[in-house]
Protein backbone atom coordinates (compact mmCIF):
# COMPACT_ATOMS: atom_id res chain seq x y z
CA UNK A 1 0.00 0.00 0.00
CA UNK A 2 1.71 3.15 -0.86
CA UNK A 3 2.19 6.10 1.83
CA UNK A 4 -0.25 8.60 0.85
CA UNK A 5 -2.82 5.71 1.06
CA UNK A 6 -1.85 4.63 4.77
CA UNK A 7 -1.52 8.17 5.98
CA UNK A 8 -5.32 8.39 5.24
CA UNK A 9 -6.12 5.50 7.07
CA UNK A 10 -4.06 6.95 10.07
CA UNK A 11 -5.84 10.10 9.59
CA UNK A 12 -9.20 8.45 10.60
CA UNK A 13 -7.90 6.27 13.15
CA UNK A 14 -6.20 9.07 14.82
CA UNK A 15 -9.81 11.36 14.66
CA UNK A 16 -10.94 7.81 16.43
CA UNK A 17 -7.95 7.56 19.02
CA UNK A 18 -8.60 11.06 20.18
CA UNK A 19 -12.40 11.10 20.44
CA UNK A 20 -12.14 7.90 22.33
CA UNK A 21 -9.45 9.96 24.42
CA UNK A 22 -12.29 12.82 25.23
CA UNK A 23 -14.58 10.57 26.44
CA UNK A 24 -12.04 9.25 29.21
CA UNK A 25 -11.10 12.84 30.45
CA UNK A 26 -14.69 13.69 30.42
CA UNK A 27 -15.27 10.63 32.95
CA UNK A 28 -12.39 11.26 34.44
CA UNK A 29 -13.48 14.76 35.79
CA UNK A 30 -16.60 13.71 37.21
CA UNK A 31 -17.62 14.03 40.72
CA UNK A 32 -18.52 10.19 41.07
CA UNK A 33 -16.93 8.11 38.58
CA UNK A 34 -18.49 5.22 36.81
CA UNK A 35 -16.05 2.89 37.33
CA UNK A 36 -16.91 -0.11 34.71
CA UNK A 37 -17.89 2.38 32.35
CA UNK A 38 -13.92 4.08 32.73
CA UNK A 39 -12.92 0.39 32.64
CA UNK A 40 -15.06 0.32 29.30
CA UNK A 41 -13.35 3.08 27.84
CA UNK A 42 -10.10 2.16 28.20
CA UNK A 43 -10.30 -1.28 26.51
CA UNK A 44 -11.82 0.82 23.63
CA UNK A 45 -9.28 3.28 23.87
CA UNK A 46 -6.52 0.41 23.91
CA UNK A 47 -8.09 -0.93 20.87
CA UNK A 48 -8.20 2.12 18.76
CA UNK A 49 -4.41 2.77 19.41
CA UNK A 50 -3.03 -0.44 18.30
CA UNK A 51 -4.84 0.33 15.54
CA UNK A 52 -3.62 3.33 15.24
CA UNK A 53 0.32 1.99 16.17
CA UNK A 54 -0.06 -0.76 13.23
CA UNK A 55 -0.63 1.33 10.63
CA UNK A 56 1.86 3.75 11.72
CA UNK A 57 4.57 1.08 11.65
CA UNK A 58 3.46 0.33 8.04
CA UNK A 59 4.26 4.17 7.15
CA UNK A 60 7.49 3.97 8.81
CA UNK A 61 8.40 0.80 7.03
CA UNK A 62 7.43 2.58 3.68
CA UNK A 63 9.37 5.81 4.69
CA UNK A 64 12.81 3.93 5.45
CA UNK A 65 12.25 2.61 2.18
CA UNK A 66 12.26 5.55 0.65
CA UNK A 67 15.12 7.46 -0.69
CA UNK A 68 15.67 11.48 0.40
CA UNK A 69 13.09 10.90 2.61
CA UNK A 70 14.49 10.33 6.49
CA UNK A 71 13.46 14.19 7.17
CA UNK A 72 9.99 13.39 6.30
CA UNK A 73 10.87 10.03 8.79
CA UNK A 74 11.66 11.80 11.33
CA UNK A 75 9.23 14.49 10.92
CA UNK A 76 6.73 12.09 10.76
CA UNK A 77 8.00 9.97 13.80
CA UNK A 78 8.32 13.17 16.25
CA UNK A 79 4.15 13.63 15.68
CA UNK A 80 3.57 9.49 15.86
CA UNK A 81 5.37 9.91 19.04
CA UNK A 82 3.45 12.91 20.61
CA UNK A 83 -0.16 10.28 20.28
CA UNK A 84 2.14 7.53 22.37
CA UNK A 85 2.80 9.84 25.20
CA UNK A 86 -0.88 10.95 25.11
CA UNK A 87 -1.16 6.98 25.06
CA UNK A 88 0.48 6.37 27.74
CA UNK A 89 -0.63 9.23 29.90
CA UNK A 90 -4.42 8.62 29.84
CA UNK A 91 -4.26 5.00 30.83
CA UNK A 92 -1.75 5.63 33.66
CA UNK A 93 -4.50 8.04 35.06
CA UNK A 94 -7.34 5.18 34.25
CA UNK A 95 -5.27 3.28 36.51
CA UNK A 96 -4.33 5.48 39.45
CA UNK A 97 -7.84 6.59 39.37
CA UNK A 98 -8.85 2.54 39.50
CA UNK A 99 -6.21 1.87 41.86
CA UNK A 100 -7.63 5.14 44.31
CA UNK A 101 -11.28 2.86 44.94
CA UNK A 102 -9.68 -0.20 45.09
CA UNK A 103 -7.34 -0.18 47.54
CA UNK A 104 -9.00 1.36 50.16
CA UNK A 105 -11.95 -2.10 49.75
CA UNK A 106 -8.86 -4.48 50.05
CA UNK A 107 -7.09 -2.96 52.74
CA UNK A 108 -9.73 -2.10 54.75
CA UNK A 109 -8.10 -0.20 56.87
CA UNK A 110 -8.79 0.59 60.32
CA UNK A 111 -9.08 3.98 61.63
CA UNK A 112 -9.80 3.57 65.55
CA UNK A 113 -8.18 4.77 69.20
CA UNK A 114 -5.88 1.93 69.60
CA UNK A 115 -7.02 -0.65 71.88
CA UNK A 116 -4.74 -1.70 74.73
CA UNK A 117 -3.45 -4.83 73.97
CA UNK A 118 -0.76 -6.68 76.21
CA UNK A 119 2.26 -6.75 74.56
CA UNK A 120 5.22 -8.82 75.81
CA UNK A 121 8.24 -5.90 76.56
CA UNK A 122 11.64 -6.34 73.89
CA UNK A 123 14.41 -4.73 76.20
CA UNK A 124 16.84 -5.91 73.22
CA UNK A 125 18.40 -8.54 74.14
CA UNK A 126 18.99 -10.69 71.48
CA UNK A 127 17.57 -14.07 73.12
CA UNK A 128 14.54 -12.79 74.02
CA UNK A 129 13.81 -11.95 70.23
CA UNK A 130 12.03 -15.06 68.96
CA UNK A 131 9.80 -14.92 71.86
CA UNK A 132 9.35 -11.33 71.17
CA UNK A 133 8.61 -11.59 67.36
CA UNK A 134 6.74 -15.05 67.78
CA UNK A 135 3.97 -12.77 69.03
CA UNK A 136 4.83 -9.19 67.29
CA UNK A 137 4.56 -10.81 64.20
CA UNK A 138 1.16 -11.22 64.13
CA UNK A 139 0.67 -7.62 64.07
CA UNK A 140 3.07 -6.98 62.23
CA UNK A 141 1.23 -9.56 59.07
CA UNK A 142 -2.17 -7.81 59.59
CA UNK A 143 -2.78 -5.98 56.33
CA UNK A 144 -5.92 -4.16 57.99
CA UNK A 145 -3.85 -2.38 60.57
CA UNK A 146 -2.73 0.75 59.31
CA UNK A 147 1.54 1.06 59.77
CA UNK A 148 1.28 4.15 61.85
CA UNK A 149 -0.60 2.12 64.26
CA UNK A 150 1.19 -0.84 63.89
CA UNK A 151 4.60 1.97 64.72
CA UNK A 152 2.25 2.57 67.85
CA UNK A 153 2.21 -1.20 68.84
CA UNK A 154 6.03 -1.76 68.15
CA UNK A 155 6.59 1.30 70.53
CA UNK A 156 4.25 -0.46 73.27
CA UNK A 157 6.02 -3.25 72.96
CA UNK A 158 9.30 -2.00 73.96
CA UNK A 159 11.13 -1.84 77.16
CA UNK A 160 11.02 1.51 78.86
CA UNK A 161 14.58 3.52 78.45
CA UNK A 162 16.12 -0.04 77.05
CA UNK A 163 17.91 0.43 73.94
CA UNK A 164 15.61 -1.75 71.95
CA UNK A 165 13.15 1.21 72.67
CA UNK A 166 15.57 3.99 71.89
CA UNK A 167 16.55 2.42 68.61
CA UNK A 168 12.73 2.41 67.78
CA UNK A 169 12.56 6.04 69.06
CA UNK A 170 15.45 7.31 66.82
CA UNK A 171 12.93 6.81 64.07
CA UNK A 172 9.67 9.27 63.93
CA UNK A 173 6.60 7.71 64.34
CA UNK A 174 5.10 7.63 60.73
CA UNK A 175 3.87 4.85 58.13
CA UNK A 176 6.43 5.34 55.96
CA UNK A 177 9.33 4.78 58.73
CA UNK A 178 7.36 1.52 60.35
CA UNK A 179 9.28 -1.06 58.09
CA UNK A 180 12.48 0.46 58.82
CA UNK A 181 12.22 0.38 62.12
CA UNK A 182 11.50 -3.16 61.79
CA UNK A 183 14.10 -3.82 59.63
CA UNK A 184 16.70 -2.37 62.38
CA UNK A 185 15.47 -4.41 65.01
CA UNK A 186 15.85 -8.03 62.61
CA UNK A 187 19.48 -6.24 61.95
CA UNK A 188 20.51 -5.28 65.20
CA UNK A 189 18.75 -8.00 67.67
CA UNK A 190 17.37 -11.16 64.99
CA UNK A 191 20.21 -12.45 63.26
CA UNK A 192 19.48 -16.09 62.75
CA UNK A 193 23.49 -16.64 62.74
CA UNK A 194 23.50 -14.47 65.89
CA UNK A 195 20.71 -16.30 67.82
CA UNK A 196 22.21 -19.97 67.00
CA UNK A 197 25.21 -18.63 68.71
CA UNK A 198 23.59 -17.36 71.42
CA UNK A 199 21.30 -20.27 72.25
CA UNK A 200 24.15 -23.10 71.85
CA UNK A 201 26.30 -21.08 74.20
CA UNK A 202 23.94 -20.71 76.92
CA UNK A 203 22.66 -24.79 76.38
CA UNK A 204 26.85 -25.81 76.87
CA UNK A 205 26.75 -23.17 80.10
CA UNK A 206 23.35 -24.99 81.14
CA UNK A 207 24.75 -28.53 80.92
CA UNK A 208 28.00 -27.11 82.65
CA UNK A 209 26.65 -25.71 85.17
CA UNK A 210 24.83 -28.68 85.78
CA UNK A 211 27.62 -30.95 85.80
CA UNK A 212 29.71 -28.72 87.95
CA UNK A 213 26.90 -27.95 90.99
CA UNK A 214 25.80 -31.77 90.64
CA UNK A 215 21.76 -31.66 90.81
CA UNK A 216 19.80 -33.94 93.08
CA UNK A 217 17.25 -36.46 91.44
CA UNK A 218 14.67 -33.48 92.26
CA UNK A 219 16.54 -31.10 90.34
CA UNK A 220 15.65 -33.33 87.54
CA UNK A 221 12.74 -32.03 86.27
CA UNK A 222 13.63 -28.61 86.51
CA UNK A 223 16.45 -29.23 84.67
CA UNK A 224 14.71 -31.11 81.65
CA UNK A 225 12.20 -28.15 81.49
CA UNK A 226 15.29 -25.44 81.24
CA UNK A 227 17.02 -27.87 78.85
CA UNK A 228 13.44 -28.14 76.92
CA UNK A 229 13.41 -24.34 76.32
CA UNK A 230 16.64 -23.94 74.93
CA UNK A 231 16.34 -26.28 72.84
CA UNK A 232 13.03 -24.93 71.64
CA UNK A 233 14.29 -21.62 71.25
CA UNK A 234 17.48 -23.15 69.24
CA UNK A 235 15.91 -25.20 66.67
CA UNK A 236 13.47 -22.30 66.23
CA UNK A 237 16.31 -20.23 65.38
CA UNK A 238 17.76 -23.09 63.49
CA UNK A 239 14.78 -23.41 61.66
CA UNK A 240 14.46 -19.54 60.44
CA UNK A 241 18.25 -20.06 59.65
CA UNK A 242 17.88 -22.53 56.98
CA UNK A 243 14.66 -20.68 55.30
CA UNK A 244 16.23 -17.23 54.91
CA UNK A 245 19.66 -19.55 53.59
CA UNK A 246 17.00 -21.25 51.34
CA UNK A 247 15.36 -18.07 50.32
CA UNK A 248 18.62 -16.67 49.35
CA UNK A 249 20.03 -19.78 47.17
CA UNK A 250 16.85 -19.30 45.27
CA UNK A 251 17.23 -15.55 44.97
CA UNK A 252 20.87 -16.50 43.72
Amino acid sequence: MEVNALKAGRKGLRIAFSFSLKKIETELIKENVDMNQLSILKTQFIDKFQRLDTCQNQISEQLLGTEDAVQEYLDDMEDAENYRDRYIEICTRVDLKIQETVVPTETEKKSFKLPKIELKKFSGEAKDFLAFWSQFHKIHNDKSIAEEDKMQYLLQSMEPKSKAERLVLSFPATAENYPKAIDQLKERFGREDLLVQIYVRELLNLVMKNAVSGRTKTDLSALYDELEGKLRSLWRALDEHKKNMEISLHHW
